[in-house]
């Protein structure tokens, strides 16, 4: 059984004042010119699933100009039956208060909300994983991993808390004072898990790309990740000791110095660290390899087949040679369901069943 997005409302959300639009067919189409909502409207399938957007860390972008707040409600087939899934946030003093609601039932913890649908997005912005700054490549990385394993999102949630709170501390009471000292067995143990678990999910990631770069080009090649961390400490004994090295030094630059807030991943293929000397159609195809990896250790590991996932497909196509664009639309064709967005109707034969509606200012129009 595929999941199907069917409905999808949205009000104060971005452009949209309240929009809704129904979905009968797993391939959908939205054309539309640059500005009218297409990115938008696959920013609000993303967000539903995964709670967080693709292409901002701040959620308070998300609310219509003007607005105190936003709205999304999906309903989706799941396997044999459908579920309504709602995000209500309301700001008030810039601070957001979110609400999160399956079959109207009220759910108080995110990790049981991102669960119900599984969600992947292909966007011109993703070449940005290969050569943009470190907190593209560890946000790609973080992201991964959430979705896959709870107690990695809660030792994420832990560490940045300790991390602002040590933060503040070193600031008002100095790097020596007990109350700095307080937080830090708590951000070793979460510091060393999450290095564990990113040195982990890069091996899986280096032998998927590779799999797939065998697909798509014919040339020998060679892809690796190096996961590059400012120190080496795999147990949480030898973080401690990093702090009581480190402690003074913090005091005078007044924050943390250290840490997993500061890690990379140096992708390197044919022995050329690519953020350096990749040209932009190596970036292009190796961020498209990525992507589609990181949807496969998702099936994998969730022992789940291609039609439990959401594919969320940004204009990106128009970018890549007949060749690779055909092996692309291939590997993804048994989704659950894919959402493309273009600026023209696309002619590829692939499209022929799919459902087309074109979008202007906000607004949707069946065309087929």
């Amino acid at each position: 059984m595929k999941v199907i997005l069917k409905k999808l409302r949205l009000k104060k959300f971005r452009n949209y004042q309240d929009t809704q639009i129904e979905f009968k067919e797993p391939k959908i189409v939205l054309i539309g010119r640059n500005g009218q909502g297409k990115t938008n409207l696959l920013e609000s399938v993303f967000f539903i699933g995964m709670l967080r957007s693709f292409r901002t860390a701040q959620i308070g972008d998300l609310k219509r100009i003007g607005s105190s707040g936003f709205y999304i409600c999906a309903e989706v087939v799941n396997k044999k039956w459908t579920e309504t899934l709602e995000v209500d946030y309301n700001y008030q003093n810039n601070i957001g208060k979110r609400k999160l609601f399956i079959d109207s039932s009220p759910i108080t913890r995110a990790s049981n909300f991102i669960k119900q649908i599984k969600v992947v997005v292909f966007s011109p912005e993703d070449i940005q994983i290969v050569n943009g700054s470190s907190g593209r490549r560890r946000q790609f990385i973080d992201m991964l991993i959430s979705v896959l394993e709870q107690d990695y999102l809660n030792a994420l949630h832990n560490y940045a808390v300790g991390f602002k709170s040590r933060n503040i501390a070193i600031k008002k009471k100095g790097a020596l004072s007990k109350e700095t000292r307080a937080f830090e067995p708590g951000m070793a143990e979460a510091a060393v898990f999450i290095m564990e678990r990113r040195r982990h999910y890069a091996a899986l990631l280096s032998a998927e790309v590779n799999n797939l770069l065998d697909q798509f080009i014919s040339e020998q090649h060679k892809f690796s990740i190096n996961y590059r961390n400012d120190r080496i400490a795999l147990e949480k004994r030898s973080y401690l000791e990093l702090f009581d090295k480190e402690r003074e030094r913090d005091g005078l630059k007044g924050f943390t110095g250290f840490g997993p807030q500061l890690d990379d991943f140096d992708f390197i293929f044919n022995n050329k660290l690519m953020r350096k000397y990749a040209s932009l159609g190596q970036s292009r195809l190796m961020s498209l390899c990525l992507k589609i990896a990181n949807m496969n250790i998702l099936l994998k590991q969730n022992n789940s087949s291609n039609t439990e996932i959401i594919v969320l497909v940004d204009d990106v196509t128009g970018e890549l040679d007949i060749d690779t664009k055909s092996k692309f639309l291939k590997m993804i064709e048994n989704a659950g369901q894919i959402i493309f967005t273009f600026t023209e109707k696309p002619e590829e034969e692939f499209f022929n069943d799919a459902e087309f509606f074109s979008l202007a200012d906000g607004k949707f129009y069946h065309i087929g």
